[in-house]
């Protein structure tokens, strides 16, 4: 090797490290930056037609883990759905009130049993009457408060989605914008690449993100549940058409039916899709929002209507009892029944018992579900023209669930027949109906008392189902006190009542502590076994299942926290700077430095003792 040979390798040599010292700098003084990735410079030994040459540096590049980035990327997503989970459920728990304080509606709840209690005792003691219907008013209020309650937690997730997805497609432009530098730079440009990974590290947190690498450094992204969320140069642009929302406000994939906001999809093609419905985002911060927007929230409404219904009904229906008729059959006594209102008749069918629900109806079709009882044959029928005029559907529905000529059904006056048609194989073993009392006093005297209304449309709640509308849907959000009741309304059930009379007092106390069967919903009954017991006892109930669902999501997000810290450490590990690794390299650095250098002076001395030879 001659010593110009030398000398272009040490000149080679002290450029590399140059480069390597340049690269070891820019790694140390980002060391606390977030997402960048510590960086070398690849170094080749240079080779031209006589042999080596020294060394040249091929280019800088990202010392990465891109396995442990995408296991990154999907606990991101489960730590941001996890986080709202947790805050939101915990939301949901408090809006009933710390179990034991005065405005607890638990506390509230008792206060009214125990003023019935109170009035039981001394029906004609006033102070005892007042307090019945002060404890009874402030008691619908709570069940208002704790529903409006729940839609400001609606309302509050509703603004979040919003929020959200105009930050999606702010990230979506900044991640096209980069990855069309990447492409420009054939992805050599490790600046360029952590700019795009932590815009998409950003994305993971509300969406998941499935990132599909291409040619010339270029992604494309989608979600794991295969929406396109950037192809080159083309991200998709997304929509919100955020709503007001209430307890009725409900998300449907029909856009007429629909009275929540939707996320909308639209494609480089103008093809728009509705994400929400078409199930398109499984994790991350907008899942966690959709879920409790249109799951949690509703099955707490659903929960709280289903308190309020009961506690109406109890204290305004009556059961009418129906007495045996005909040959083989029971009658029922119709007069007074209101839309919603149940005929229960119970019958065995080849040996299996049945239950029967005949719902009166004013207009419309029966909607699916109608009861609690998830195993009865449901019946809609008109009574608007008395029973007369509901023997023909009765018996046309009757026919199509059981087979024709096994029951008859007809009627006389308001009194409504059904029978069985004499087979030993079917049997109408019984059968009553639950009606609802209008007015406070009446003849015959009636223990039941409309204390609670329905106030939006001013009605008297009956549990209506006209047009295939609940009228429990909501119903917490607009149960009051009936103004129309008065203090001796709660004992005189007619103008002969005496005054000390228990009669009403007790009915209703004991009405509100009967075992009543609820409408399966959030985690409290089953189809097939609903959840029956006590108005308190629901209540009791609810306050338990939104506690144990607000503990087991901040289970979840503490755990979710821990993988994620986990994997964010490991990544670090790999991907990270540390800061005594790099000052090692730079003693290494530092060494071939000045190797290099010293090879050069030894060539210098030897060519100037060349030279005066």
């Amino acid at each position: 090797m001659s010593l110009y040979s030398a000398l272009g390798n040490s000149l080679s040599g002290l450029r590399a490290t140059q480069a390597q010292m340049e690269v070891i700098s820019g790694n140390v003084s980002n060391a606390g930056t977030a997402g960048y990735s510590r960086r070398s410079a690849v170094s080749v030994e240079t080779v031209n037609g006589s042999g080596t040459g020294g060394v040249r540096i091929e280019g800088i590049v990202r010392l990465f883990d891109s396995v442990l980035q995408k296991e990154l990327r999907t606990e991101t997503s489960g730590s941001g759905y996890a986080a709202v989970k947790a805050d939101y459920t915990a939301q949901l728990s408090g809006v009933f009130g710390a179990p034991g304080s005065s405005t607890a509606l638990t506390t509230m709840m008792g206060s009214f049993s125990t003023a019935l209690q109170a009035l039981q005792n001394d029906p004609s003691n006033p102070a005892a009457r007042s307090q019945v219907l002060s404890a009874a008013g402030d008691l619908a209020k709570r069940i208002n408060k704790a529903s409006a309650d729940i839609q400001s937690v609606r309302s509050n997730a509703e603004s979040a989605l919003a929020a959200d997805v105009a930050q999606v497609n702010t990230l979506l432009k900044g991640i096209a914008a980069a990855d069309q530098r990447v492409i420009a730079t054939q992805g050599s440009d490790p600046a360029l690449l952590d700019q795009r990974d932590q815009q998409i590290n950003e994305l993971a947190k509300l969406v998941d993100v499935k990132v599909t690498e291409g040619p010339n450094g270029s992604i494309s992204l989608s979600t794991t549940g295969g929406m396109r969320l950037y192809d080159t140069g083309s991200p998709a642009q997304f929509s919100f058409d955020q709503r007001p929302i209430s307890a009725t406000s409900l998300y449907d994939t029909d856009p007429t039916k629909r009275g929540v906001g939707t996320i909308t999809m639209t494609d480089a093609s103008g093809r728009s899709i509705d994400v929400i419905g078409a199930g398109m985002i499984r994790s991350g911060e907008i899942a966690g929002l959709i879920e409790m927007r249109d799951k949690a929230t509703v099955d707490a409404q659903s929960q709280l209507d289903n308190l309020a219904a009961s506690l109406a009904t109890a204290m305004s229906n009556r059961t009418q009892a129906g007495t045996a008729g005909g040959a083989s059959g029971y009658d029922i006594d119709t007069s007074g029944i209101q839309p919603g209102n149940i005929i229960t008749v119970n019958a065995t069918v080849g040996g299996t018992p049945r239950t029967i629900s005949i719902v009166a109806l004013t207009s419309g079709s029966l909607p699916a579900n109608a009861t609690p009882d998830p195993n009865d044959v449901e019946i809609g029928a008109s009574f608007a023209s008395g029973a007369s005029g509901a023997v023909s559907s009765i018996q046309s529905q009757l026919d199509a669930a059981f087979g024709v000529g096994k029951f008859s059904v007809s009627s006389t006056g308001s009194t409504l027949r059904i029978e069985d048609a004499g087979s030993a194989a079917v049997r109408v073993t019984g059968a009553s109906a639950s009606i609802t009392a209008t007015a406070a006093q009446g003849a015959p005297a009636d223990p039941a008392l409309p204390l609670f209304k329905d106030s939006a449309p001013g009605l008297l709640y009956t549990g209506s189902l006209d047009a295939g509308v609940s009228q429990k849907r909501g119903f917490a959000a607009r149960i009051s006190l009936n103004p129309a009741i008065t203090a001796k309304d709660l004992v005189a059930m007619s103008s002969t009542t005496p005054a000390g009379d228990q009669t009403r007092p007790t009915a209703l106390l004991n009405a509100l502590g009967a075992a009543t069967t609820f409408a399966p919903v959030g985690g409290i009954g089953a189809s097939s076994a609903p959840y029956s017991g006590s108005v308190a006892d629901y209540l009791n109930r609810i306050v338990d299942v939104q506690g144990s669902n607000a503990e087991s999501a901040q289970r979840l997000n503490e755990g979710q926290q821990v993988v994620q810290s986990s994997i964010e450490s490991r990544y670090a590990d790999a991907s990270g700077v540390s800061v005594d690794q790099e000052l090692a390299n730079l003693v290494q650095i530092q060494n071939a430095y000045s190797a290099n250098a010293r090879i050069m002076s030894a060539v210098k001395e030897m060519m100037d003792l060349l030279m005066r030879m």
